[in-house]
C-alpha cells in the first residue's frame, strides 16, 4: 500500500515509510498513518470509468435478446420447408405403395377372372387404346369360367406380359404421378371352312358376314373369349345348318373349322298352307329323335366321320377338357393334365388321353390305361355335344 505520510504532522521534517517515529522531533508516525488511512476512501473506478462499464453492461444485455430474436426468426422458414419436404416424401411414398405395379396389377387380375364383364370392363382396352364394353366382354367372360382358362388369363396378367393377345400396358396416371395400368387385349381372326352353299353366319346372335375365298370364311378381329357360331346353308337342295361353339384363345391362333354339310342338321323349312293362312313345318332331322337309350347310356344314330387310324400335328383340346355324362350309368372326365377319369355301370377306370388327330371337330383321342395297354377312339363335338363316333355314344356335358 502506497505510504500517505511523506512530512512529519509535527515538526514538518520529511520521513521515509519506513520510520514509525520522526528524525527529527521523535513524533510516534504509527498513529498518525493510521489516522490518516481511515481517512482516506477507496477508489476502485475512476468516476469517469464507471458510466462506461454500466453502458457496457446495458448494451450487451439488451443486444443479446435481440441477436436470439434474428436468429429465431432465420430458422423458422427453414423448419417450415424442412416439415412441408417431410410430409411430401411421406405421401409420395404412401402413394407410391398405393398405386404401385404390383398392386394394380393383382387388382387386374381379380376383375379380368371374376366372370363378371362388366367387371372386366373397367380395367380392359383394345389394342387402339379404347374402352371395352361389357358386351365386347361377354365371350371372355364365358370362357374363364373355364378353370383352365381362367388360371392361364390370371397367370399372363400377374406375368405383366407385354406382348400377345393379354398385355399389362399404362394407360394414363393417378394424380398426375403414378402411372396407371390397364390390360389390353389383341384379336384373331377365325377360319371356318364349309361346302354348305349360301351360308349365312351368326356370331353370338349377331349377323356377320365373313370375307369368303372358295368356301374357306374369315371371321375377323375376334376378341378371345368363347363364342355361339351359327352357320345356315343349302347343299343338295336341303337346307341345313351348324350350331358350334368357337373358342378364340389367350394364346395362338382359333382352330379353323371345317364343317362338312353331311354330317349338319337339317333345318326345320316352313310351309305356307294357303288355306288356313298358317305355317307348317315339313319333318326334320332332330338330335333327341336320333338318341336311344342303351342298357343305361345314351346313343345315337347319326353319322359321322369316322377313321381312327388318322393323325396329324393338331393336338388342340379345346372343348373337351371336362366332366360328361351319357345316361344315367356313365361319367367321363377329361381333365386339364392330360389324365381321365370314368365310371360305367359303377365300375372306375383311369388313365392318361391325348389328342393325336383334329380336323376342325372331327378328332381322334388316344386312351392309355394304366396297365400300358391303349386304344384310339374317334370323336365329334357336335352342338355342345362329344360323340364317340366309332360306338355312337353320346356324352352331355356336366
Amino acid at each position: 500500500m502506497q505510504d500517505v505520510l511523506k512530512f512529519c504532522p509535527n515538526c514538518g521534517q520529511p520521513i521515509k515509510p519506513t520510520d514509525d517515529f520522526c528524525p527529527n522531533c521523535g513524533f510516534d508516525l504509527r498513529k498518525a498513518r493510521l489516522e490518516a488511512q481511515s481517512t482516506q476512501e477507496p477508489a476502485l473506478t475512476s468516476p469517469a470509468e464507471a458510466p462506461k462499464a454500466t453502458q457496457s453492461a446495458t448494451v450487451a444485455a439488451s443486444t443479446q435478446p435481440a441477436q436470439q430474436q434474428v436468429h429465431k426468426r432465420r430458422r423458422w422458414p427453414w423448419i417450415v420447408v424442412g416439415a412441408v419436404v417431410v410430409l411430401l416424401g411421406a405421401a409420395y411414398l404412401g402413394g407410391s405403395m398405393y398405386y404401385g405395379q404390383n398392386r394394380q396389377v393383382a387388382e387386374l387380375a381379380d376383375e379380368m377372372t371374376s366372370g363378371d364383364a362388366d367387371d372386366m370392363a373397367e380395367v380392359a382396352i383394345a389394342n387402339d387404346g379404347t374402352p371395352l364394353t361389357e358386351s365386347d366382354l361377354k365371350p371372355l367372360a364365358r370362357l374363364t369360367k373355364n378353370r383352365l382358362y381362367r388360371s392361364t388369363l390370371r397367370t399372363m396378367i400377374m406375368d405383366k406380359q407385354t406382348n400377345g393377345m393379354v398385355q399389362v400396358v399404362k394407360q394414363g396416371s393417378y394424380l398426375l404421378l403414378f402411372p396407371k395400368y390397364k390390360v389390353k387385349l389383341g384379336t384373331a381372326n377365325v377360319t371356318v371352312k364349309t361346302n354348305l352353299d349360301a351360308a349365312a353366319f351368326t356370331m353370338d346372335g349377331n349377323q356377320i358376314q365373313p370375307e369368303n375365298r372358295s368356301g374357306s370364311y374369315t371371321i375377323a378381329s375376334q376378341l378371345p373369349g368363347l363364342y355361339a357360331l351359327k352357320l345356315s346353308g343349302t347343299h343338295e337342295g336341303s337346307t341345313k345348318d351348324f350350331n358350334r361353339e368357337v373358342i378364340v384363345p389367350l394364346k395362338g391362333q382359333p382352330e379353323a373349322l371345317t364343317l362338312d354339310a353331311a354330317t349338319a342338321a337339317k333345318t326345320v323349312t316352313p310351309t305356307h298352307d294357303a288355306t288356313s293362312g298358317s305355317s307348317t313345318s315339313e319333318s326334320h332331322d332332330d338330335d333327341d329323335d336320333d338318341d336311344y337309350d342303351d342298357n343305361g347310356v345314351t346313343k345315337t344314330n347319326r353319322q359321322y366321320p369316322s377313321d381312327a387310324s388318322k393323325r396329324n400335328d393338331n393336338h388342340s383340346t379345346d372343348g373337351v377338357v371336362g366332366r360328361w355324362e351319357s345316361g344315367d350309368t356313365a361319367t367321363f372326365n377329361f381333365n386339364s393334365d392330360g389324365t381321365y377319369t370314368a365310371t360305367s355301370n359303377g365300375t372306375p377306370t383311369n388313365g392318361k388321353w391325348e389328342v393325336v388327330y383334329r380336323d376342325g371337330n372331327i378328332l381322334n383321342i388316344k386312351f392309355t390305361k394304366d396297365d400300358g395297354s391303349s386304344v384310339v377312339e374317334p370323336f365329334a363335338l357336335d352342338d355342345g355335344d362329344l360323340i364317340e363316333t366309332n360306338l355312337k355314344i353320346k356324352w352331355d356335358r356336366d
